[in-house]
């Protein structure tokens, strides 16, 4: 185009001048001259020679994203690019000039308001042909700014916000500069294209990278590659390059932010930098890399049970452990990576209360996939107590107690200490579960065993496994060992000893009327909880107390009105609850009968009768000659709501006789006077 510029000739410059007419303009030979354009609107020219090249200007009032964009044309290729006016360069393109190609190349790049040039000119048999181009503009924030090449020139960048760039060349990197307010997770996500790879990271202004990422350039890739780090408050820097192929091809990202204290905070890959955690809280991490380590501290307040797990990924397979200062694991498990798994991996164990660390890495391909790690606690006494594998290192347990523990790998052995504190039968009950079968043995400290058991492992088994063995007075041990595929599988498992029951002859019950009864017992000692139910097993308890010497009384409001049998137990100090004994007792004394109920007819020549009214079935009736003591007249059990009784002679003349009534459990009333009229 120079040529046609410097080309005197009026016709030339009347045909060039048809030619540039609307979109065309005059193009300068140089930065200083160079032609300005509008933005958004299309251009044509001509380089005249392999040494010609055409300049345009453009201005931009605010930031935002320049597109340039040069139209491809087979058998030429054109080189474009953008530049300031001291010539640094932000972004170029080289037009395809294959056979069957159409359509555009393009360059485009996030630039602050400012003025900016275009510089066009032939990179292979293109001079002497017409050129097409548009530079687009975008107005916005959220584009890369050139030149960001390093982190003194880093782009500033709001968190949760889109932001679009582009890679010059294979040697190119952009840097966008992040302050978190508070301790918190960051999400770098990136936009994923087929046959281009982009490489991010998270960095502080040391340069140690956080974590990293890379996209995938599959030829169906879709959606976005993640990755994610805890991080305390303060400034970081993210990183984008050319991984394969991606510069020239815009990507897109963006750096979400959670503010949270349930993150992992790199670095934390050795006990000196661990993370402190919460127990029984959630919290999210990430591998680095294959060689990462995450390290984890926690704190018991006292001895309990800790449950570690960690979510499950198709594909991905994490390592996790649990140990001490020194380095001894206590337990330790893997998540499973197969193709439909979900839910969590877990493992619990018994620990003293103190300090202790946990360990996630890498099994397989488990590095820059997001994982929730929670340490659970339970406090309690009665969880095995690693390390427990010898008579020296036993756990310590007490009788008529559950204990949890976990076999943690198939040569593990877990050892239990038990004190039987008299001679008798001794009880275990152990939990079975399908597919998983344990044995051990109880012995003495000198290896002399009592007794063997081995639990159940068929497919439909449920429930305990139970065991008895008679024990002197004196400590045992109590060996729990794999037999098949229990390692990692929570057991549980018992020992008690039942208290001897009580004597029925040592119980007396007093069944009184108005007021509350009493159950004393005797042959008790100090300490001894004495309890009285309504029934042989389960029932109500009527009435507990714990006894301060050899002898007990319970005070029950109401045993009942009539006679029946309460069940009486004894719980010794360090046994479990004795079998009941059923005591029987009498029924209360009836209410005496009242006159208004008696009717006496008073015969001559034929048997007397008494009518007794608003009975109950099986009431007995009793008639006597006295008021107490003298001869018993007659007796008679009902058979509904009243009874008739015959006698063959009251008296001639008038007189009393004195009636009692004794319902069914219940002790005999005092008898009511009635008088009877002398025969008429």
């Amino acid at each position: 185009m120079k040529g046609i510029l410097k080309s005197s000739t009026l016709f030339i410059f009347m045909l060039v001048s048809v030619l540039f007419v609307g979109h065309n303009h005059y193009v300068q030979a140089g930065v200083s001259e160079a032609v300005q354009i509008q933005l958004n609107k299309t251009y044509y020219g001509t380089v005249t020679d392999y040494y010609d090249e055409d300049y345009y200007k453009f201005t931009l009032t605010s930031p935002g994203n320049v597109t340039l964009s040069v139209k491809n044309q087979a058998d030429a290729e054109w080189y474009a690019k953008i530049q300031d006016l001291n010539g640094n360069n932000y972004e170029y393109l080289y037009t395809d000039s294959s056979e069957l190609v159409s359509g555009y190349s393009e360059a485009q790049v996030g630039l602050p308001a400012g003025t900016y040039y275009i510089r066009i000119k032939n990179e292979s048999d293109a001079y002497g042909k017409q050129y097409q181009f548009k530079t687009s503009f975008t107005s916005s924030n959220n584009y890369e700014k050139e030149f960001n090449d390093s982190i003194t020139f880093a782009n500033s960048i709001n968190l949760n916000e889109t932001y679009k760039g582009g890679i010059r060349d294979s040697y190119d990197a952009d840097f966008y500069k992040i302050t978190l307010p508070k301790d918190g997770n960051i999400q770098l996500t990136m936009k994923q294209k087929s046959w281009v790879s982009w490489y991010g990271h998270i960095q502080n202004s040391n340069g140690s990278i956080y974590e990293s990422i890379t996209t995938d350039d599959s030829e169906l890739v879709e959606g976005d590659a993640v990755t994610q780090v805890g991080l305390p408050k303060g400034t970081y820097y993210i990183k984008i390059a050319n991984d394969s192929d991606s510069y020239g091809t815009p990507y897109e990202f963006k750096v979400s932010y959670t503010a949270s204290d349930y993150y992992e905070k790199e670095f934390n890959d050795n006990l000196t930098s661990a993370d402190v955690i919460k127990l029984n809280q959630t919290y999210n991490g990430s591998l680095k890399d294959y060689y990462d380590n995450d390290i984890y501290k926690i704190t018991l307040p006292s001895d309990g049970n800790v449950t570690l797990s960690l979510n499950q990924l198709p594909g991905s397979e994490w390592y996790v452990h649990i140990q001490n200062s020194t380095g001894s694991i206590y337990d330790w498990f893997y998540t499973d990576s197969s193709e439909l798994v979900s839910g969590n991996a877990t493992t619990q164990v018994g620990l003293p209360k103190g300090t202790y660390y946990i360990k996630v890495s890498n099994s397989e391909y488990a590095y820059d996939h997001p994982y929730k790690l929670r340490a659970s606690f339970k406090a309690s006494p009665f969880y095995e107590k690693e390390f427990n594998d010898s008579l020296t290192s036993a756990t310590v347990t007490k009788l008529n107690n559950t204990y949890t523990g976990r076999i943690s790998h198939s040569d593990d052995t877990d050892v239990y200490k038990i004190t039987v504190p008299t001679s008798g039968n001794v009880s275990l009950a152990f939990k079975q579960l399908p597919g998983a079968k344990w044995y051990g043995h109880i012995q003495n400290s000198n290896g002399g065993v009592y007794t063997y058991f081995y639990t159940n492992d068929d497919e439909l088994v449920s429930g305990y496994s139970y065991s008895k063995v008679w024990l002197d007075k004196g400590t045992y041990y109590f060996v729990v060992k794999n037999d098949y595929d229990t390692y990692n599988k929570a057991y549980d498992f018992r020992f008690y000893m039942k208290s001897n029951p009580v004597k029925a002859t040592n119980v007396k019950v007093n069944n009184n009327k108005g007021k509350s009864d009493s159950v004393t017992v005797n042959g008790l000692v100090k300490g001894d909880v004495v309890k009285v139910y309504n029934a042989s097993s389960k029932g109500k308890l009527l009435a507990s107390v714990t006894s301060t010497g050899t002898s007990a009384t319970l005070s029950i409001k109401q045993v009942g009105t009539k006679s029946g049998k309460i069940y009486v137990s004894v719980t010794k100090s360090g046994l479990a609850e004795s079998d009941r004994v059923a005591v029987s007792y009498k029924g209360e004394q009836a209410n005496a009968l009242a006159s208004s109920q008696v009717k006496i007819t008073n015969n001559k020549k034929k048997n007397d009768t008494i009518y007794i009214s608003n009975l109950q079935n099986n009431d007995v009736i009793n008639v006597y000659n006295a008021a107490s003591g003298g001869k018993l007249l007659a007796s008679s059990t009902s058979k509904g709501s009243s009874l008739t009784i015959s006698l063959k002679q009251l008296g001639t003349k008038a007189g009393k006789v004195y009636v009692s009534i004794t319902p069914s459990g219940m002790l005999e009333s005092t008898r009511t006077a009635i008088s009877y009229s002398a025969e008429k």
